[in-house]
C-alpha cells in the first residue's frame, strides 16, 4: 500500500519538480564540494548559510527581492569570508564564525524588527522543495550550467591550487582570484539551494559528497566523478523518505547523506579488520 501511495506521489508535478531541481543542485554542489573539503574549508558553508539568512531577512524587512538581496548579500559575504580566510591575523575557523554570528544576529533581529515577515520561516530554515516553481528551476539550471563552466574553464588552475597553493603561486597562477571565484560559486550555491534544505543544513551539501567520495577513491579524477553520484544519491533518497515520512526534505536529505557517510565508515572499518584477519592467517 506504501509503494503504491509514493508511486503515485511520483506521478505528481511538484514531486517531480523536487527532483528536477534537487538534481540540478546535487551536482553542481558535489562538484564544488570536492575544492572546499580537499582545500580544508568546510565550515565556509555554515558562514555563507547564515549569511545568506541574514540577506534573506533584509529583503523581506525592506520587501525588495528577498532572494536577490541575499544573493548579493552572499556574495559580499563569500569575499568577505575570503579576504578573512587569507589574512594571517585571524584563523580561519574563526574569521568564519564572524560572518556566522553575523548573519544570523542580523537575521534575528530584523525578524524582531518586522514582527515576522509573513513568510513560513520554517520553510526557510529548513526547506520548502516540494513547493518548487518552473521558475526555480529555470534559474537553477542556467545558474549551474554558468558555474560549471567556469569550473571547466579553470579546472587545471582550481586543481593545481587545491593541492599545492605555494608551487602554484611560484608558477604565477595568481591563487588569490581563485579563492574569490571558489567563495563566491560557494555563495551563489548556498542561494540556489535554499529551496531544497534551508539556509541551515545547505553546508551539508558543500561537505558530505566530496567527504564521502574521499573515502572510497584513490585518485582525484575517481574523486571527481564518485562525488556527483553521491550527491544525487544523497537527494533522491532524501526526498523519498521526505515524502514516505511527510518529514522535512532538508533535514532527510542531510540524513540520507549521513547514513551513507556511516555506512562507508563501518564498510572501511570490516574491510580493515579482514585484512588484519588475512595477515595473521
Amino acid at each position: 500500500m506504501i509503494i503504491l501511495d509514493v508511486l503515485s506521489l511520483l506521478q505528481a508535478p511538484f514531486i517531480q519538480r523536487a527532483f528536477i531541481i534537487s538534481i540540478i543542485i546535487a551536482i553542481l554542489s558535489s562538484i564544488l564540494s570536492i575544492f572546499i573539503v580537499l582545500k580544508k574549508i568546510s565550515l565556509i558553508g555554515d558562514g555563507l548559510s547564515h549569511t545568506a539568512f541574514g540577506g534573506l531577512a533584509l529583503g523581506y524587512y525592506l520587501s525588495v527581492f528577498p532572494i536577490w538581496i541575499a544573493g548579493i548579500v552572499v556574495v559580499l559575504g563569500s569575499i568577505g569570508i575570503n579576504k578573512a580566510l587569507r589574512s594571517t591575523k585571524i584563523s580561519g575557523d574563526a574569521a568564519v564564525a564572524v560572518f556566522l554570528q553575523l548573519g544570523l544576529a542580523g537575521g534575528i533581529t530584523l525578524l524582531s524588527l518586522a514582527r515576522g515577515f509573513g513568510v513560513n520561516l520554517e520553510s526557510l530554515l529548513f526547506g520548502s522543495i516540494l513547493i518548487v516553481n518552473m521558475d526555480q528551476i529555470i534559474t537553477a539550471a542556467v545558474v549551474a550550467a554558468i558555474t560549471l563552466s567556469i569550473i571547466f574553464l579553470f579546472f587545471k588552475e582550481m586543481v593545481y591550487i587545491t593541492f599545492d597553493e605555494t608551487q602554484a603561486r611560484a608558477a604565477g597562477i595568481k591563487t588569490w582570484v581563485f579563492d574569490y571565484m571558489l567563495s563566491i560559486l560557494a555563495g551563489v550555491v548556498v542561494i540556489i539551494a535554499i529551496p531544497i534544505v534551508g539556509v541551515l543544513l545547505i553546508s551539508a551539501l558543500l561537505v558530505l559528497p566530496a567527504l564521502i567520495s574521499t573515502q572510497v577513491t584513490k585518485s582525484f579524477r575517481q574523486t571527481v566523478v564518485i562525488a556527483p553520484i553521491i550527491g544525487l544519491i544523497t537527494v533522491i533518497f532524501g526526498i523519498l523518505a521526505s515524502v514516505i515520512l511527510d518529514a522535512a526534505p532538508g533535514g532527510t536529505i542531510v540524513l540520507a547523506g549521513l547514513a551513507i557517510l556511516a555506512i562507508v565508515f563501518i564498510g572501511k572499518r570490516i574491510q580493515g579488520f579482514m585484512k588484519s584477519q588475512k595477515k595473521r592467517t
